[in-house]
């Protein structure tokens, strides 16, 4: 079939869209487009139409989201597969075009309005309840919902006509499993990415002031008045793996949020496909993984001795660091990986 992914929201090289379900759609011997910001190009096989970024969240919303659907239309493509709530009204013509329309919902979008903090606190859930209705309302129109997790997908039960689970698992072939034995490594705890106070800013700078160790930060950060982190610039996927080769631990800390309880971040899986224990929020369906595959130490989120605690301990002890990252390493050869997860995306469009 000829495809088309289209997104105002992410980059045209997002890790689950292209890396993931777009690669794997070609692969199983489809013709693939993208459209997203950035430039028009062709890269391993996929067709890439690029638009011209929008300045701020607003225009992105309003005037970008409909130049992408515009770009996308034009490609008269046989099945369309957007990824952004926003998206949802172009979503809904296409599919009273006679196109078949898939929404590939990330997010419990709902539930992640209650906690923005660019929406005045007041008119929160009253813009929850909005968007929900309004979600529901196309959904039903709609030929399937790919949900990234379970708990999203259950959002749609009943109310989509198909829902798929497609969880956004790491692929083997992508995190380096380092068999850099964990004594020989250095006191250094890895994290690759954003870092605001919802995933845990002011209490991992907070455990990390009389840590006998060092937090090795990857990403677009200013180096903060704290000797025990240290900023390493941006990094891409290779120097992601190169900087948990050097590391003992990592740390998904999410605080307390209506979005994060029945959350499946990507970060988590991919420490435990590069064999990396790690210090994680105590929720209990994260503590239902970690503590089930004896990967990791869940504490409190918001509790910075115990996760100073948790921190040093890895530090200290690099043999069970080390066999704690090894059993993280093993679960996800046998169950969290996008091997699996892509059979159930080419299946669905099978069904198409």
């Amino acid at each position: 079939m000829r495809i088309c992914h289209f997104t105002s929201a992410h980059t045209p090289m997002d890790v689950r869209i292209y890396v993931k379900e777009c690669c794997s759609l070609q692969e199983a011997g489809h013709e693939v487009w993208i459209v997203a910001r950035g430039e028009d190009k062709i890269q391993n096989g996929i067709h890439f139409v690029g638009c011209k970024p929008p300045k701020g969240r607003i225009s992105r919303m309003l005037t970008f989201s409909r130049k992408i659907y515009k770009a996308a239309l034009k490609l008269n493509c046989d099945v369309y597969h957007f990824h952004d709530p926003e998206l949802l009204p172009y979503g809904k013509k296409l599919q009273k075009k006679g196109k078949r329309v898939i929404f590939d919902s990330h997010e419990d979008v709902a539930g992640q309005i209650l906690d923005k903090q660019w929406i005045p606190a007041p008119f929160r859930k009253m813009v929850s309840c909005l968007y929900k209705k309004y979600e529901t309302r196309v959904v039903r129109r709609l030929d399937a919902v790919v949900a990234a997790t379970p708990s999203i997908a259950r959002i749609f039960e009943g109310v989509a006509q198909k829902t798929v689970v497609v969880n956004n698992y790491p692929k083997l072939d992508d995190i380096v499993f380092c068999n850099i034995p964990f004594a020989e490594r250095e006191r250094a705890i890895a994290y690759a990415g954003g870092l605001d106070e919802l995933r845990g800013k002011s209490v991992i700078f907070g455990a990390m002031k009389d840590l006998d160790g060092a937090l090795l930060l990857a990403g677009n950060h200013e180096q903060p008045d704290n000797a025990h982190i240290v900023c390493v610039g941006n990094v891409n996927r290779e120097g992601v793996n190169k900087l948990y080769a050097r590391a003992r631990a990592g740390l998904v800390l999410y605080q307390p949020a209506a979005n994060h309880y029945e959350s499946q971040p990507i970060k988590m899986f991919e420490y435990m496909a590069a064999g990396l224990p790690f210090v994680a929020s105590d929720f209990p369906l994260w503590q239902e993984l970690v503590e089930g595959n004896q990967c990791g130490i869940c504490v409190p989120p918001a509790d910075v001795e115990k996760i100073k605690e948790a921190a040093q301990k890895l530090l200290d002890e690099p043999e069970l660091s080390e066999q704690l990252g090894k059993n993280g390493r093993r679960a996800v050869e046998e169950k969290y990986n996008w091997e699996q997860e892509k059979i159930k995306l080419i299946a669905l469009y099978r069904e198409l």
